[in-house]
């Protein structure tokens, strides 16, 4: 197989992932600085059962807002632009993805939770570190694993064969990936966030997540999701296919981190990594909201 090959077949199939126009309009609307918190309310309400969605997220104990949030333009404007965007991505991929999943073994209810805790636990270290990141860590944490979908739904058997051969071999899985598909998840996730018509640093942080170096302009927020997702596979959130132990101060993106924040010297990673605790269990009861169970 090759990259080409891949996405010919997946483009034939006719059975491309798509996140919906209301949610390509949210994230278009929440990227422009001069958009309104109306604007992006009278979009999501354009679909009745997201706009539902979205008001069971942000009535939810997660994000703790005061009194009932009983209209998507309060919630909106209560939220932030952001992290509407933020619920609105959760809820359109984890909805409108539930039935293109390949059928091979793998524990995709415990995919969705990895990809929500990476997700969080980037907010997390944003924060931490004060990185001025544009909101987009939350949405590149939840979706840098996406190409696994398009192997796992388009490809089974081979999929199933590279995360057996991970397995055994003790290698990360897009390395497994490379020696299957000749390709990996990553570029997968880049080329589908492009279809998407994703803005940039949310395709750099999909693209580079395993070599945030390479990610130019936006190695920052790449480095912020490799050490997100560490962190999340040494806390056990979910399962994204690795079963390889992560130290994290080995990773690409914690030396890329360490040169933007040099006081990350001083972070109690002990501490910090005991607090994700919260981060563990807000994942999974987000992952309950957004799927509505």
């Amino acid at each position: 197989m090759t990259f080409d090959r891949i996405v010919d077949r997946i483009e034939r199939s006719g059975e491309i992932p798509t996140i919906g126009p209301v949610a390509t309009e949210v994230l278009r609307l929440a990227g422009d600085p001069d958009a309104d918190f109306r604007a992006v309310g009278q979009t999501i309400v354009r679909d009745p059962a997201l706009a539902a969605r979205v008001l069971r997220v942000a009535n939810s104990p997660f994000y703790g807002v005061r009194g009932e949030v009983g209209t998507v333009d309060r919630a909106v404007a209560l939220l932030g632009l952001a992290e509407t965007r933020n619920i609105v991505l959760s809820v359109s991929v984890i909805r409108d993805f539930s039935g293109t999943l390949g059928e091979n073994g793998f524990d995709w209810e415990r995919f969705w939770e990895h990809s929500s805790g990476v997700g969080l636990i980037a907010q997390a270290l944003t924060r931490l570190l004060r990185l001025p990141l544009g909101g987009y860590e939350y949405s590149a944490g939840l979706l840098h694993d996406v190409g696994k979908i398009l192997l796992g739904h388009h490809f089974p058997e081979e999929f199933a064969r590279a995360l057996e051969r991970a397995r055994e071999a003790g290698i990360p899985l897009e390395q497994a990936e490379q020696e299957v598909f000749r390709t990996d998840h990553a570029r997968l996730g880049d080329w589908l966030a492009g279809r998407w018509s994703f803005p940039e640093p949310l395709r750099d942080g999909l693209a580079w997540h395993h070599h945030p170096a390479q990610a130019g302009n936006h190695r920052v927020l790449a480095s912020v999701i490799q050490v997100a997702d560490a962190l999340a596979k040494a806390k056990c959130i979910g399962f994204g296919g690795d079963h390889m132990a992560v130290c994290l101060g080995d990773t690409e993106g914690w030396g890329v981190l360490a040169e933007e924040r040099p006081e990350l010297a001083e972070v109690d990673l002990a501490r910090f990594t005991f607090q994700l605790d919260e981060e563990v269990d807000a994942a999974r009861r987000l992952l309950r909201e957004a799927r509505g169970t």
